[in-house]
């Protein structure tokens, strides 16, 4: 434990965010059952230490488990004037209407070193994705983030859940001045990008301030099946061990594990990746991927297609399961899948590069009638929640969900009428890169949406959702945009 702190044993776990950003809880309603599941938090601020008075940094990284009952407990690592050091809590919170609350707790360390209360604000926003709490008072300020984590299971990630291209700000508080002798600077950041390969191999280049050019090299990671993990790189000098935890949306929180250092930080996809739920050719459809290059450099990226059954589609026009596309400035490209053989669905992911939009077209050609055609909007692949809005007075409502990332996904499904009452709930189950489509009124426990119209919200309490809707009438269809 930190024994050099005024209020180590009583006011360090301090877990998530300010609650001056309350105003991106948008007007929700709250209650404790609101604040459930997982979540990885990533704290900092400073403390004062006890035997000089002196203001020193302080930094903590974790995973907390909330009941949802009011009941949460966890485990972290905080880092207090370079000492990195484990301990555990458990704690009580109490959720207003308006989303803010408290939160009180007790602290256990490594080698039963003492323990003590500590209470703090709290704010949900973002429908309990993301929680804010901070601690002000005289002997410490600390504040910080807390995500939902990207899975719920004790085996849902994998190595393959880190992958492709991040940047990251890393931060060391502090760089100079002997322990106890209160010389603090302002501290040293650390800009880099980090490539992992989903398989355990890392890559890395950085740029330090004050400048340190040409920082770079090669290392490894490991990611639990609870998307916890660990990274390890060196830097000129010596090497960083990180601690590391995935969040939904993708980023990923860091704290620095080794003593006498202290860097903690996030990283970040460097472009989300992009899906288009439905992508359906043969037996009488015809589907299209419009993209737009609005940047005065030429622009190439890979567009890979997967069937409902998370295999390779193979896009008959294009002779395999992925093509590139290359848009010169300021162009457009297509990808056309014709109406030929039977039909064959799955969807498309992609990421855009910076300035680059698209959509797709869909088309139905029915015997005896005139071909429709709609346009559905692109996604984002790795998003936790997705709505829409549904008519099934006259019309069909259709629906295509897909789980385009590694960890399976857990998809709740609930639906309201024009009055606000709960008229179905339903569960979907979708296996890593597995996509599903039916009308939405076939899904268990949606029958009574029939005749109504209302709205339909779909939650991954594991792994992620897009979703494409499609209303049917008697001889034409349109798409229904769902907002994320």
């Amino acid at each position: 434990m930190v024994h050099g702190f005024k209020r180590a044993t009583n006011a360090v776990v301090r877990v998530f965010l300010f609650p001056g950003l309350a105003a991106l809880t948008q007007a929700q309603t709250c209650s404790n059952s609101s604040f459930s599941g997982t979540y990885f938090y990533l704290e900092n601020g400073t403390a004062v230490e006890g035997s000089t008075s002196s203001v020193a940094p302080y930094a903590q990284f974790g995973k907390v488990i909330a009941d949802g009952t009011g009941n949460a407990s966890g485990q972290g690592t905080e880092n207090a004037s370079n000492m990195p050091s484990p301990l555990s809590f458990t704690a009580t919170y109490a959720l207003n209407a308006d989303c803010s609350g408290m939160v009180t707790g007790t602290n256990s360390r490594q080698g039963g070193g003492s323990s003590g209360l500590w209470t703090s604000a709290m704010q949900l926003v973002h429908g309990g994705q993301e929680a804010l709490i901070a601690t002000m008072d005289s002997e410490m300020v600390v504040t910080g983030h807390a995500y939902r984590a990207a899975a719920e299971g004790a085996s849902q990630c994998g190595n393959a859940s880190l992958a492709g291209s991040y940047g990251w700000l890393g931060w060391n508080p502090r760089l100079a001045g002997a322990e106890g002798g209160g010389a603090y600077t302002l501290g040293q950041d650390l800009v880099g990008g980090f490539v992992f390969d989903g398989e355990g191999g890392l890559s890395y280049t950085g740029t330090a301030n004050p400048a340190i050019a040409g920082l770079g090299g090669h290392g490894t990671y490991s990611i639990a099946g609870d998307c916890s993990g660990t990274a390890t790189f060196g830097i000129p000098g010596y090497t960083i061990n990180f601690l590391l935890g995935i969040v939904e949306g993708g980023n990923v929180l860091c704290l620095e594990s080794d003593p006498a250092s202290f860097f903690f930080g996030i990283l970040e996809p460097e472009s989300p990746p992009t899906v288009l739920p439905q992508f359906a050719f043969g037996g009488g459809w015809y589907s299209a991927l419009y993209f737009t290059n609005t940047t005065t450099a030429a622009v190439s990226f890979p567009v890979n297609f997967t069937a409902d059954d998370g295999t390779a589609l193979t896009v008959p026009s294009l002779g395999g399961s992925s093509t590139t596309v290359n848009i010169p400035p300021l162009g457009t490209a297509i990808i056309e899948a014709p109406n030929t053989g039977p039909l064959s669905q799955g969807y498309a992911t992609f990421t855009l590069p910076p300035g680059v939009s698209g959509y797709g077209v869909f088309r139905q050609s029915v015997t005896g009638r005139p071909d429709q055609e709609a346009v559905a909007p692109f996604a984002t692949a790795n998003a936790a929640s997705s709505t829409l809005v549904w008519d099934d007075t006259s019309f069909v409502t259709a629906i295509a969900i897909a789980n385009a990332g590694p960890v399976a996904a857990t998809i709740s499904v609930t639906l309201w009428d024009n009055d606000g009452n709960v008229v179905g709930r339903s569960t979907v189950n979708l296996p890593p890169y597995q996509k599903t489509e039916a009308a939405l009124r076939n899904l268990p426990g949606l029958s009574g949406m029939a005749g109504s119209r209302g709205r339909a919200q779909f939650s991954a309490t594991s792994g992620n959702v897009a979703v494409l809707g499609l209303r049917f009438g008697a001889s034409a269809f349109t798409s229904i945009p769902a907002q994320q």
